[in-house]
């Protein structure tokens, strides 16, 4: 098969050995990657044309590819994309924040001349990628590829960052877990102590204690401590360094500090939950990342996930919303795209809705709760392993699991926060089911710089179990 890659192995080196395995049965036509951080000797794949991270999402091709060819687009085809013009023109804030709509358009019509032109010219039996599409390039890619028919390839993370699960659409999720969950994940009744170790350890962990260490906080500590963060600021400066903007932004920055702050405005704004008052917990995303855009498609603006919810309360029940903990310290308390000026008084100015304090646990939070709801978020996955329901607007990789009631409006909202007033709940049996079918399907390794820390015995190997899950799911249908 003819392959695309996008991005494999560019934090992990042992990822290279995968894409030399796979080129014994297989020909990569194209790999975009990041050329800086782990070494490569172009010369072991001939044939293969590779395209810089950076260069992609700058819209800038590889010198190889003679783009005269590739022709705009005309305005049918272009209005058959229009829900993803949406995501993309979201997705722009992360990278060009202060373009104007019609720059941003220009930008996207030229993605869809050169990624349609790349997979016609090419003409790659599968697109592979390393994570679900998140950046600019790879979620017209993605889209157009699936459009045209042809396979793609998505890899992701779970509970653990070291265990990975594929799919052929992020909407869609995993097939296995998807069919399990429509004859109620069948088979033999399952113990804790059949599942594997790990598993069993996450399981109790979440399940059990009362207050345990969200997993994506452990992941943002060990990257955010004080020296990696002003690192990463003082690298930031760098651009306006060069283009002599830094005085102009610096004069800027003074008087932004004379104003009030992202984290005092919401501290003006919050109110101490009442536990023993029936509500929903709506914990907020940290923004911009994967988990919201492509994966919280339209829910991308959180606001509307509030309003949505908010609208479909049974009587006397309230919106419980907080915001993410890292939202603040990395962005360094400035106002984004997400986190635009009126924001916060946005949200607490919709009835039945509640700001609570960033130090609430979220765990109480999620205890105390009629259910949980968000997006994508962590919390969803932690509540349904807590005995709460969760309801879920986007698409993350345990959207077919037991509790996860999917909305998408407030007609889906009011009939399932109904059903949750009746007493529905996570079936226990269930999702110890779900928990023994989900770790015959995962696999160990890691994509991401900070998951080679929890790294255990079987990711010693992981370029052949990636290489494996790759080939299983080529010759899938």
């Amino acid at each position: 098969m003819r392959l695309l890659i996008d991005q494999l192995a560019d934090i992990n080196a042992e990822h290279i050995r995968t894409a030399k395995e796979l080129c014994k049965k297989h020909e990569i036509v194209y790999w975009i990657r990041i050329e800086e951080v782990v070494p490569l000797d172009k010369s072991a794949f001939p044939g293969t044309i590779f395209h810089n991270y950076h260069d992609a999402i700058n819209g800038v091709a590889p010198k190889e590819i003679d783009t005269s060819a590739f022709e705009p687009w005309g305005r049918d085809e272009i209005i058959a994309f229009s829900d993803l013009e949406t995501e993309f023109l979201s997705m722009m804030d992360k990278w060009h924040p202060d373009w104007p709509v019609n720059e941003r358009k220009d930008f996207y019509f030229d993605s869809l001349r050169y990624w349609g032109g790349i997979l016609q010219s090419l003409a790659p039996d599968c697109v592979i990628f390393n994570a679900p599409p998140h950046q600019m390039f790879n979620l017209v890619l993605y889209a157009i590829a699936k459009r045209r028919g042809i396979k793609t390839v998505i890899l992701d993370v779970t509970f653990r960052h070291d265990r990975i699960i594929s799919s052929s659409d992020y909407r869609f999720g995993n097939k296995i877990l998807y069919d399990a969950q429509k004859d109620g994940y069948g088979g033999p009744r399952v113990s804790i102590e059949d599942l594997p170790a790990y598993v069993q350890e996450h399981y109790r962990t979440v399940s059990g204690e009362p207050n345990p260490t969200p997993a994506y906080l452990t992941e943002f500590k060990s990257a955010s401590t004080p020296l990696k963060n002003l690192w990463r600021r003082a690298k930031s400066l760098v651009p306006y360094i060069k283009d002599g903007s830094i005085f102009e932004r610096g004069t800027k920055r003074f008087f932004k500090m004379l104003k009030p702050s992202l984290e005092e405005i919401y501290k003006k704004l919050e109110r101490t939950p009442d536990f023993d008052k029936p509500y929903v917990y709506l914990p907020l995303h940290y923004q911009p990342e994967c988990t919201t855009s492509p994966q919280g498609g339209i829910y991308v603006e959180q606001i509307l996930m509030v309003k949505t919810l908010a609208a479909a309360l049974p009587k006397g029940w309230e919106l419980y919303v907080k915001e993410h903990p890292a939202q603040w310290p990395s962005h360094w308390g400035d106002f984004t795209p997400q986190r635009y000026e009126g924001f916060y008084e946005g949200v607490a100015r919709i009835p039945n809705v509640r700001l609570v304090p960033v130090s609430t646990s979220t765990f109480a939070l999620c205890d105390h709760a009629r259910a949980s709801a968000t997006a994508t978020g962590t919390a969803a996955w932690e509540s349904v392993i807590r005995g709460k329901p969760a309801l879920i607007f986007g698409y993350p990789w345990f959207m077919h699991a037991p509790g996860i009631l999917r909305v998408a409006s407030v007609e889906d909202c009011r009939a399932a926060l109904q059903k949750v007033k009746e007493g529905y709940a996570p079936d226990k049996t269930q999702m110890l089911k779900f928990l023994a079918l989900l770790a015959k399907i995962v696999f160990p390794s890691t994509l991401s710089l900070s998951a080679d820390q929890v790294k255990d015995a079987e990711g010693e190997d992981q370029w052949e179990s990636m290489y494996r899950a790759i080939e299983d799911a080529l010759a899938s249908k």
